[in-house]
């Protein structure tokens, strides 16, 4: 079974405007049991649909500007034989549509790299659940204490990468921050 990981886009500009780093994430996350994932970032060449194999787990991050092309994708892949997995926001908000416009076996949403082994492995046995859900951090009460305290800290004056732009007070703060690296 070969691991593919498609960042879609309708137009190849030959040249990357915005590095998709959920590739590597869960390229990283992938286990050596599987082989290096095939990357394709259509912003850089198009996905070749003769590379795709029955059998094969093809894993297509979207978000809802190339959601469209996401889901031509999926369903070309899941004609070939592939099992087709998808990830993102716009999966995560609306995993029923990634389902049923995108041809999807199983829908990851929030952190894949939690549930990407496992979302492999179902595939790999030929039993893959629809829904895993990818956010699972027991220290979240402490990562928010800690961000908390750091924004009332920089309330006044927050240094130039911690800044969000709704203003200083706790909630607004912890809005605007993201939670993963204290998960890891």
């Amino acid at each position: 079974m070969n691991v593919h990981l498609i960042n879609p886009s309708s137009v190849s500009f030959g040249t990357a405007v915005i590095t998709p780093r959920w590739q590597y994430v869960l390229a990283g996350a992938t286990p050596k049991i599987f082989g290096d994932p095939i990357l394709v970032d259509e912003t850089l060449f198009q996905v070749d649909p003769n590379r795709i194999q029955p059998g094969d787990a093809v894993g297509i991050g979207i978000h809802t500007a190339n959601a469209l092309r996401g889901y031509e994708i999926g369903k070309m892949a899941r004609e070939r034989g592939a099992y087709v997995i998808f990830g993102g926001i716009h999966a995560t908000l609306y995993p029923e549509e990634a389902r049923e416009l995108g041809g999807a076996h199983a829908v990851v949403k929030g952190d894949g790299d939690v549930v990407w082994a496992k979302a492999l492995t179902d595939c790999q046995a030929g039993v893959p659940q629809h829904v895993g859900v990818g956010t699972d951090c027991p220290r979240m009460p402490q990562a928010l204490l800690v961000l908390l305290r750091l924004a009332d800290r920089w309330a006044a004056s927050p240094p130039a990468l911690l800044r969000c732009s709704g203003g200083g007070d706790r909630a607004t703060a912890a809005s605007r921050f993201s939670f993963r690296r204290a998960c890891g």
